[in-house]
C-alpha cells in the first residue's frame, strides 16, 4: 500500500504527470440519424394479408361447405401455395412488434393507448355487425356456434376480447387480435415512463424468459398472459427495430437469433395443428425463415431505396381486409364454385375484398378513427388536470 501523501510530501516537487480522464460509464448506443420511411412494411403487411386470404380461399380442405371439401380439385396449382398461406400470421406478427416498438418511441403512454384504439377499433366494430348480420342472414355450417350464442355473443364480440372470456369469434381470423392485445398491454406496461434502449432491452429477454418458462412448467396462466406459441415473434420484431434504430450488436443479435430457434421450436406445434391438413414442416420452417431473413433486411436498410408511396394506400387495406375476407368470402365461393372457374371466382373475389376494404378504410376507418382520436384526446386532458387539480389540493 502507497504512503499517504497527506503525511509525507516529496521534499521536491515531483515532475506533472498527466491527468487521465475517468472512464465514463458505459452508454446506449445513440441513435442513428434519420433514415428514410420503411414504405417496404405497408407492402410486406399487405402481403401478409394476401397470403392468410390465399389460405383461406385457395388452401383448406376441410369443410366440405367451401369447395365441397376439395380446394385442391379445383385449382391444384393454387392450392399447393396457397396451403402455406396461414404462414402470414407469423410475419404479422413480426412486423407488428417491429413497427409498434418504431411507432411508440418517444411518445407518451396516453398517445401509445389512443394510437391503438384509433386503429384497431373503428374498422373492427364495423365488421363485427356486418359479419353479424351476414351470419344470421345466410345460415350456414360453420356459423352454427355464433348463431346459438346469438346477440349476446356479437355484443361480446364488439369488446374484442371474446377469446379470454370464452366467447366465440364472429370470424375465425379474430383469435389473433386476442394475442396482438395481450402483447400491446406487456407493452404499455413496458412503455409506462417512456421507452429506453436498456428497459425495451430488458423486457424483450424477460418476456423471452417467461415465455419459455410457460412452455417448460406448463402454467396456465403464463401461458395465457405470455404466449410462448407466438411470443418469438413479436420480441424478435421489437429487437430488430432496436437494430434498425441504434444499430446491431452481439446481444441484439443474439436475441433475434434465439427468438428464430425457439419460434422454428414452437412451429412444430403449430404444424401438427394442421394435421389434416398434409402441411410439410421444412416448407413451413423455410417461409418462417424467409420472413425472418426479410425483417433482418427491413432492420438493415437493404429496402430502404423502395420509396414507393403507393404502398402507403396499400398497407392502408390490410386491417380491413383482413377482418372482412374470410366469412364473406367463404359465402360467396359456396354459391357459386360449381358455376364458375376456381381461378376465376378467387380472382375476382380478391379483388372484390381489395375494393370492399378500401371502401371501409375510406368511409368506416378514417372518420370514425378521427373523431375518436378526438375524444380520446380531451379525456386523457381531463385525466391530466384533474390530475393537476389533486395534486395542488394536497400541498
Amino acid at each position: 500500500m502507497p504512503p499517504d501523501s497527506s503525511l509525507a510530501a516529496p521534499a521536491t516537487p515531483a515532475p506533472a504527470v498527466p491527468v487521465q480522464p475517468a472512464a465514463s460509464p458505459a452508454r446506449p448506443p445513440a441513435a442513428r440519424t434519420a433514415r428514410p420511411r420503411l414504405y417496404i412494411l405497408d407492402g410486406l403487411r399487405l402481403c401478409a394479408a394476401l397470403a392468410v386470404l390465399s389460405w383461406h380461399y385457395a388452401g383448406i380442405e376441410r369443410d366440405p361447405a367451401v369447395w365441397g371439401g376439395k380446394a385442391g380439385t379445383y385449382m391444384p396449382t393454387l392450392h399447393r401455395f396457397a396451403n402455406y398461406g396461414w404462414v402470414g400470421v407469423e410475419m404479422f406478427f413480426l412486423i407488428s412488434g417491429f413497427v409498434i416498438c418504431m411507432s411508440s418511441w418517444g411518445r407518451p403512454l396516453g398517445s401509445f393507448v389512443s394510437s391503438r384504439i384509433t386503429r384497431l377499433f373503428p374498422a373492427y366494430w364495423f365488421s363485427v355487425l356486418f359479419l353479424a348480420a351476414v351470419a344470421f342472414l345466410v345460415r350456414v355450417p360453420w356459423n352454427e356456434g355464433l348463431i346459438k350464442g346469438s346477440y349476446s355473443n356479437v355484443i361480446t364480440n364488439l369488446t374484442m376480447v371474446q377469446e379470454g372470456t370464452g366467447g366465440m369469434d364472429v370470424d375465425g381470423v379474430y383469435w389473433t387480435l386476442w394475442i396482438e392485445l395481450r402483447f400491446y398491454i406487456l407493452f404499455g406496461l413496458m412503455a409506462i415512463g417512456g421507452l429506453t434502449y436498456r428497459k425495451v432491452l430488458s423486457f424483450c429477454c424477460g418476456w423471452l424468459l417467461l415465455a419459455l418458462l410457460a412452455t417448460s412448467t406448463g402454467w396456465q396462466v403464463l401461458d395465457g398472459i405470455f404466449f410462448p406459441r407466438y411470443a418469438p415473434y413479436f420480441i424478435a420484431g421489437v429487437a430488430l427495430y432496436m437494430i434498425h434504430r441504434f444499430g446491431g450488436n452481439l446481444l441484439l443479435w443474439g436475441l433475434v437469433g434465439f427468438c428464430w430457434m425457439q419460434a422454428q421450436n414452437q412451429l412444430r406445434f403449430i404444424v401438427a395443428d394442421y394435421y389434416w391438413q398434409k402441411v410439410s414442416y421444412d416448407v413451413a420452417f423455410a417461409l418462417v425463415t424467409l420472413a425472418f431473413v426479410v425483417m433482418i433486411g427491413v432492420a438493415v436498410g437493404w429496402f430502404d431505396r423502395i420509396q414507393w408511396k403507393w404502398l402507403v394506400s396499400a398497407g392502408a387495406l390490410t386491417y380491413p381486409l383482413y377482418l372482412v375476407h374470410e366469412q364473406f368470402g367463404w359465402q360467396v365461393i359456396r354459391h357459386f364454385h360449381s358455376r364458375v372457374n376456381a381461378y376465376v371466382l378467387v380472382g375476382v373475389l380478391t379483388v372484390s375484398m381489395l375494393v370492399f376494404a378500401w371502401l371501409i378504410h375510406r368511409l368506416i376507418e378514417r372518420p370514425a378513427s378521427a373523431a375518436l382520436r378526438r375524444g380520446l384526446a380531451r379525456a386523457f386532458d381531463e385525466v391530466r388536470e384533474i390530475g393537476r387539480r389533486e395534486r395542488a389540493e394536497r400541498v
